[in-house]
């Protein structure tokens, strides 16, 4: 009898047991906390900007003034001398032409002396011929009065556009009484320079400066 009390006793003890057992499987695991996700902030790109330089266009400024001498010295002719039998020969040097400048073939003056006040002749025409009449699309004059007999003279004038025969011939009448400064000394020269333009206003063409083709007096008569 008593042991049967000691093998009740000890299946009640193995079921105690077995409970405290299933007990423990059943507990819920506890999840460990979320550790804190960094949080990456994008770094924001350099944003490229063109820098955009302003072209400057200078549009050119045509200034006709007579400060050009196109008369200058050019390559001289060497004859080249021919052999025959002991003699040499030597062929005449060809007479350079003289010519008034680039783009003209000539400039003829009608007078040669000319009077400020009453007296004539008080002008002249100035005739001139250009190389290209096509090209040409106005001559232009200018004009300074010097000292006949001293290095002194008015300063050039603005120009002035000849009259245009549409044959290559340009003519401009240069008056005494209305050439600026023509009062100015008691005797002078008229000097002058003519430049070809073209229809864009681009000089094609200069003469040389004529410093000594027009005399100018003032008129001494009653």
């Amino acid at each position: 009898m008593r042991r049967l009390y000691l093998m009740m006793a000890l299946a009640v003890l193995i079921q105690a047991c077995a409970a405290l057992s299933l007990d423990g499987l059943r507990q819920p695991t506890s999840a460990p906390a979320p550790s804190a996700t960094a949080t990456v902030s994008p770094t924001p790109l350099d944003t490229f900007t063109p820098s955009i330089t302003p072209t400057v266009t200078s549009s050119p400024t045509i200034v006709h003034i007579p400060t050009q001498d196109p008369n200058l010295p050019t390559a001289t002719f060497v004859p080249i001398p021919i052999f025959i039998g002991k003699f040499t020969a030597t062929p005449l040097t060809p007479p350079t032409p003289i010519r008034p400048g680039p783009g003209f073939l000539s400039v003829e003056v009608t007078e040669k002396k000319i009077y400020w006040g009453s007296c004539k002749p008080n002008k002249t025409r100035i005739i001139a011929k250009v190389e290209n009449p096509e090209a040409v699309f106005s001559v232009i004059i200018f004009a300074q009065v010097k000292n006949a007999f001293k290095e002194d003279y008015t300063p050039w004038t603005t120009g002035n556009t000849m009259q245009n025969h549409w044959n290559g011939t340009f003519t401009y009448m240069l008056t005494a009484n209305t050439t600026e400064g023509h009062n100015h000394y008691k005797n002078s020269w008229i000097r002058f320079q003519l430049v070809a333009t073209d229809d864009a206003g681009e000089v094609i063409g200069r003469t040389k400066i004529y410093m000594e083709e027009i005399a100018l007096s003032p008129c001494l008569g009653l």
